[in-house]
């Protein structure tokens, strides 16, 4: 049977010292296109991220990708102020930190992911692009 079941390479997260764009903030989406507990998914910035609006009503953003199996976290949950990822529901907050593991007892050092300032403005959300 050709039809794998699982994927032995995992998704891509751009590098966004590579992107066209100048360091500085970025429309990513419109305000009320993220409801309060839902997140989206952003293709079109300098990487791909994963915008989420929290239990709080603020917008947070941190790269797409899942560190721990590579899973696109905009199709994972809101939880409170954090987002679940859809795979092993690791909660990462917004600071890019791995807060909670659910089937652990302890949450591995390297689990932590790329965060994005994010800001609301004139029913915009903009993230601060800042190349290093």
């Amino acid at each position: 049977m050709s039809d794998k079941l699982t994927s032995y390479e995992l998704p891509v997260q751009k590098d966004p010292n590579d992107s066209h764009l100048r360091d500085g903030w970025h429309r990513v989406a419109a305000s009320n296109e993220v409801k309060n507990g839902e997140a989206i998914q952003v293709d079109d910035f300098a990487t791909q991220l994963v915008v989420w609006r929290g239990d709080d009503g603020n917008v947070r953003a941190l790269d797409l990708y899942c560190k721990h199996m590579g899973a696109a976290l905009s199709c994972g949950e809101v939880d409170g102020n954090g987002i679940r990822c859809p795979f092993h529901s690791w909660k990462w907050n917004d600071e890019g930190n791995c807060e909670d593991i659910p089937y652990a007892k302890r949450i591995p050092p390297k689990a932590v992911t790329r965060s994005w300032q994010v800001k609301e403005e004139s029913d915009d959300i903009m993230v601060l692009l800042k190349k290093s």
